[in-house]
């Protein structure tokens, strides 16, 4: 009797342990699937070695990514690019963003297996016979079920995300736009072009977009064009931009980094600038890194060291200024911000202008609506910048804002956030839902329109508002005709399968 109680709770030990390692990594956790492991379990059992050797380097695994992957589900090709595109400050705000509680799954786990174990040793509980063949035989037999998904995942992720770096880190020095250029057309008729690209602004959280708290004095107010519309490439700055800065292929929705819109301006004659308060990836490159490398002359304001500052978005201006007045040949001048990036509240330490809410339950969202005024407040600098060059020297302009990826409600220890995901582990189509405003020096204006405009163009279009001529530039496209894309490449339809988030928090009555 005493014994039939030890088995009971050790195989009661071992099931919620199996069942806790597959659900906390995201891997599918029927009954059947934990009890595939709970046997493999029970026979690595078997055997000291195998179980130190096999059986707890597995369940280390599983526990390690317990925090994370209970939120975020399992390993994919984007949680390891993003993670090798993250600097130190975004690391430390990534982990403070995991719920306290999350840091126990790891020793419940591992305590529960090693607690079942001195069980069944301890009062000598034999449930398996002691044959290695049996293990080899059983591990054989699961490296292609469920609970071996989980090493499947890293493999397959972390061997595309090489094969990428790899080819970005062999692309040679040749501009493949350069063989189907045409040059500059007269249809280039400004002297500095700006693209600036905005981090994690949700169209809905914008006041120009409709949102009723006032924190896009400028862009609201602005001659210029606003298109209601504009869909991201995906749901994370790299997924994201790899497709919204190059010509993709279409078909398989992969980037084409020879074919990437600095190239494109360079092809053209243009003197090209990037500018970025994102994180320089070092030995890990990342596909806008090596975008942005392209350009004639970059500067990052986050290497090395730097990276565990939290850098402030105006202090890429000082920098702007230089290049604006530098010479007058064509620039395109690209400013990579750091913009609404979790966590928002770091992003408006020196900006005073603050939103405030008194409900603590929605407190993260006067930080983050307040972060999008801080954006509007650094474009209405950048558009100073530039018009008083054109007063003082004639240098005329055409400035664009465009977002790499919105964001998904959540709720993170009862109170409301934004995140990549929401609590459910899926994006929505809030995640693609991006502003796009564009302001020139002939603008007299104020031009709002709604036109489903598919990220997968954007580098055409950036192509057309540059005036270049390419035989890869479809001349008629413009991300600022107030027409629905012909072609959209299958975003559409993608969209429509994602569920929709809850509308903007209005923190005006909060």
């Amino acid at each position: 009797m005493r014994k039939l109680f030890f088995l009971i709770l050790a195989l009661t030990l071992l099931y919620y342990t199996a069942r806790g390692m597959l659900k906390f990594s995201g891997i599918h956790y029927s009954g059947f699937n934990v009890i595939l492991l709970v046997i493999l379990f029970i026979f690595l059992n078997s055997s000291k070695k195998a179980f130190w050797f096999i059986g707890f380097p597995i369940s280390l695994a599983y526990s390690i990514y317990a925090p994370i992957g209970s939120l975020f589900g399992r390993i994919t090709y984007r949680s390891v690019a993003s993670l090798l595109a993250t600097d130190a400050v975004e690391s430390k705000e990534f982990f403070k963003l995991i719920p306290l509680e999350n840091y126990t799954y790891p020793v419940l786990l591992i305590g529960a297996l090693l607690l079942s174990r001195f069980i069944l040793c301890k009062n000598k509980i034999y449930l398996h016979k002691n044959k290695t063949l049996i293990i080899i035989f059983i591990i054989i037999a699961m490296i292609k079920q469920s609970p071996f998904a989980f090493f499947n995942d890293i493999y397959s992720a972390s061997s595309n995300v090489k094969k990428e770096l790899s080819f970005l880190r062999s692309m040679d020095k040749h501009n493949s736009w350069s063989d189907y250029a045409e040059k500059v057309s007269n249809l280039s008729k400004y002297t500095n072009y700006v693209l600036v690209i905005g981090e994690s602004a949700r169209k809905d959280y914008l006041n120009a977009y409709g949102y009723p708290v006032n924190n896009t004095p400028f862009m609201s107010s602005s001659n210029g064009v606003l298109v209601d519309g504009l869909m991201a490439g995906g749901i994370s700055t790299v997924e994201s931009l790899r497709l919204m800065l190059t010509k993709p292929n279409v078909d398989l929705w992969e980037p084409n980094y020879k074919l990437n819109v600095i190239d494109l301006a360079r092809s053209a004659g243009f003197k090209t600038y990037w500018v970025s308060n994102q994180g320089f990836g070092g030995d890990y490159e990342t596909p806008v890194t090596t975008i942005a490398r392209r350009a004639d002359i970059k500067k990052f304001f986050k290497i090395g060291s730097a990276a565990s500052i939290n850098t402030s978005d105006f202090e890429l201006l000082p920098e702007f200024e230089k290049i604006v007045k530098n010479n007058t040949e064509k620039k395109l001048i690209v400013l990579h911000l750091y913009g609404s990036h979790v966590n928002a509240c770091e992003r408006i330490k020196d900006f005073e202008k603050k939103f405030t809410v008194k409900n603590p339950l929605y407190k993260y969202f006067g930080c983050y609506v307040t972060s999008i005024a801080k954006t509007d407040m650094f474009l209405e600098k950048v558009y100073k910048i530039l018009k008083n060059e054109e007063i003082k020297n004639n240098k005329t302009f055409s400035m664009i804002y465009f977002s790499d990826h919105g964001q998904s409600h959540s709720i993170d220890k009862g109170k409301y956030v934004l995140m990549h995901l929401n609590n459910s582990g899926q994006p929505t189509v809030s995640n693609y839902n991006i502003p796009l405003f564009k302001v020139s020096s002939y603008d007299n204006k104020q031009i709002k329109c709604k036109s489903f405009k598919s990220g997968l163009n954007f580098t055409n279009g950036i192509g057309t508002w540059l005036g270049i001529k390419n035989k890869l530039i479809d001349p008629n496209y413009d991300l600022f005709d107030c027409k629905n894309d012909s072609n959209d490449y299958g975003l559409s339809e993608k969209l429509k399968l994602l569920p929709k988030d809850m509308q903007a928090i209005d923190i005006s009555d909060k």
